[in-house]
């Protein structure tokens, strides 16, 4: 089951970062929670993916920091038009 659809910008930098940096990203997300183990079920498979169907997750570096967060797909599409790159 695939619940991501494709990268809406694919050749922006920061898009090419997060690629290859995603498990970094997620032990981070986890320290800071303080977990140790997150169990993803076939049920938040779904959900996740009917979110994404027009919502999307962002990256937002500044210099010491980055942000991730969740939009609805009318909030994605304007992030794509602001942030440049090259969308699909």
């Amino acid at each position: 089951m695939i619940i991501m659809r494709k990268e809406l910008n694919p050749n922006h930098a920061v898009t090419q970062e997060m690629r290859d940096n995603w498990h970094k990203i997620a032990a981070i997300i986890m320290y800071k929670m303080k977990l140790k183990r997150v169990v993803i079920t076939l049920e938040d498979i779904a959900t996740l993916g009917d979110f994404l169907q027009d919502g999307a997750i962002c990256a937002h570096p500044s210099e010491d920091t980055l942000e991730i967060f969740l939009v609805d797909g009318i909030e994605a599409q304007r992030l794509v038009r602001e942030e440049g790159g090259l969308p699909v």
